[in-house]
């Protein structure tokens, strides 16, 4: 049963189970708590060695209520990441079965404003409350989440009102972060569910009527090529991989807002391999255990959407999604066949397990349609960049400087860490084929990432343009990413994108 997530502002707390964001030192922590409350507090702590250092908590009862103090370590040094990390592991603490009725009580003295606190606090909360169990035979208990904020006093606001005109302007700040929390939470959930149902059920059809879903929410404009129309049209290599598979491949592009002079257009373009099996290149069944989450980079570019959207970003926002199962059977396609692609390269098929690149191929072209002056590729494309990096490090290929930038910025702001990667000019002859214009795999098991990036960048035109590698999944240890489907990539596109359409854009080396 799907989480009923409910927050809002509030003037001050009232409920039985509070959480309390503290700073920690220098200072008193608990100096704007009641006076008894405040006693009672500092007794616990000086047991417990409680400073409200970033990570510590301190669980108390007081009267009738049970208090959470989260600490958040000196201001100053006090970071997103830090603040959302704590949020989180507060609520793990305080949630019963995944619901949980209580107060969240802001600091005061934060250099952000009270609608960031807000907005931060509340992507935390539906991050840290998300569960996915719809195929249990027992339908959970209704998990409901509801939390009232609670603003500091004399919250900042931007506005120098004070008195009720100033509650008044809390409470609206307030709201308007609570809503766009809600908007980034709910795109992050969008790509979690895609990943985390199994692949019987999310195959190519079941991610078009999420799409369609999606395109009819947000009013987005949508074009649907599914089947035969992709061979007819031209787009060969996708139709190759996706052929063998029961529900035919497909490429879909949701249209969002409209082209105008002086407006950037962003391309957000997502591999959604819904099962890969590795084809005739077979995979071992422990490489394959995983496959479902395959999907991952078009669920990421499906939940951006969603959240770009419900935020209401003036951007001219396209995305694109190339579905297919990568499956066995009479029409899969064979090491050694040549593909053409949509954007005119012929393609040597050397691995079929390695697809998704071929999948991305003719999605960028798609892409490429809609004159974008960004393109931004998501894709579980390769085992070597999680190899080098990890789960938790996005493999960033980009040499557009200022888009680079962006990437970095919103990287280090939101805590979804990438890492820079080359796109190293003198191995792209490793992609010369004998037959036809490329290779779609190398051979020799080195930079395996890196050749793969540059296949890419044969697609991607003339234009500023990043793919990020991602493992699109995690395993339950950190409170923010529930085990499974992760969505780490959307808060980082969100905060890419303001700055895109702010032209809030810098150069870096």
């Amino acid at each position: 049963m799907k989480p009923d997530i409910r927050i809002k502002p509030a003037a001050k707390a009232g409920r039985a189970h509070r959480i309390a964001l503290l700073p920690g030192v220098p200072g008193d922590p608990f100096a704007d708590l009641p006076p008894a409350l405040g006693r009672s507090a500092r007794a616990l702590a000086a047991m417990r060695g409680f400073e409200a250092q970033l990570g510590q908590r301190l669980l108390l009862f007081h009267g009738d209520v049970q208090w959470l103090f989260a600490g958040l370590g000196p201001l100053q040094a006090l970071e997103r990441p830090g603040f959302t990390e704590a949020v989180g592991r507060a609520l793990a603490e305080l949630a019963c079965n995944g619901g949980a009725t209580l107060d969240l009580l802001l600091p005061a003295g934060l250099t952000w404003d009270v609608e960031a606190q807000a907005r931060w606090a509340t992507e935390a909360l539906a991050m840290a409350g998300y569960a996915f169990d719809p195929y249990r035979s027992k339908p959970a208990r209704e998990r409901r989440l509801d939390v009232a904020l609670v603003a500091p006093p004399q919250a900042a606001t931007g506005s120098r009102r004070g008195g009720s005109a100033g509650r008044r302007g809390a409470q609206a700040a307030m709201q308007r972060g609570i809503d766009a929390g809600l908007h980034a939470g709910a795109g992050i959930h969008l790509a979690r569910d895609l990943v985390n149902h199994p692949a019987v059920v999310a195959d190519p059809d079941f991610v078009l009527t999420q799409a369609r879903a999606l395109a009819h929410e947000v009013g987005a404009r949508l074009e649907i090529i599914r089947g035969e129309a992709l061979r007819r049209q031209g787009y060969g290599a996708i139709y190759a991989v996706g052929a063998a598979a029961t529900a035919p491949p497909a490429l879909a592009a949701l249209e969002y807002g409209r082209r105008r002079r002086g407006r950037p257009t962003v391309a957000l373009v997502g591999k959604g391999v819904t099962f890969d099996s590795g084809g005739l290149d077979l995979k071992t069944s422990g490489g394959m255990a995983l496959m479902k989450k395959d999907l991952g980079g078009a669920a990421l570019v499906l939940g951006a959407l969603r959240a770009i959207a419900g935020l209401r970003l003036p951007v001219h926002l396209v995305a694109v999604v190339g579905l297919a199962e990568n499956a066995v059977g009479p029409r899969s396609y064979h090491p050694g066949d040549v593909l053409r692609s949509k954007a005119g390269p012929t393609i040597e098929v050397t691995n079929t397990d390695a697809e998704g690149r071929l999948v991305l191929a003719d999605a960028l072209a798609l892409a490429r349609r809609f004159k974008p002056t960004h393109l931004i590729d998501f894709a579980t494309l390769t085992g070597a960049c999680s190899i080098a990096l990890g789960k938790d490090l996005l493999g960033l290929f980009c040499d557009d400087a200022a888009l680079r930038g962006a990437l970095q910025d919103a990287a280090a702001a939101t805590g979804e860490a990438l890492w820079p990667l080359p796109l190293w000019a003198p191995y792209r002859k490793k992609l010369e084929s004998g037959v036809a214009d490329l290779i779609n795999a190398t051979s020799d098991g080195f930079a395996g990432a890196i050749t793969a990036a540059l296949f890419l960048r044969e697609f991607a035109g003339d234009v500023a343009w990043a793919h990020l590698d991602c493992y699109a999944w995690s395993d339950g240890d950190h409170p923010l990413f529930p085990k499974g489907g992760n969505g780490i990539g959307i808060r980082l596109l969100i905060d890419a994108v303001t700055s895109i359409v702010e032209g809030d854009l810098h150069v870096t080396g």
